[in-house]
């Protein structure tokens, strides 16, 4: 098993510092969108408030595997007259 860090920014640095052992990269992929998809619920009220909300899984040498990146962007009916 090999252990994956799950840091998030969302304005702020919020780094993993204890990570998550996990059989491989696939298993990775998933605890990254399950984790974000509770993230992202938990703060729905805040997102898009911030320019840049993203996750960077990283393995045990730092080296980032792969980013997941969200915004929001405001249609026209969200913008008042």
């Amino acid at each position: 098993m090999s252990r994956y860090f799950f840091h998030v920014h969302d304005g702020e640095d919020d780094l993993d510092l204890i990570g998550t052992e996990l059989p491989d990269i696939a298993a990775a992929r998933s605890e990254a969108a399950r984790f974000a998809s509770g993230l992202l619920r938990d703060s729905a009220t805040g997102f898009g408030d911030c320019s840049d909300w993203r996750m960077r899984i990283t393995d045990s040498a730092d080296l980032t595997l792969f980013e997941l990146i969200f915004f929001a962007v405001g249609g026209a009916a969200s913008f008042s007259k």
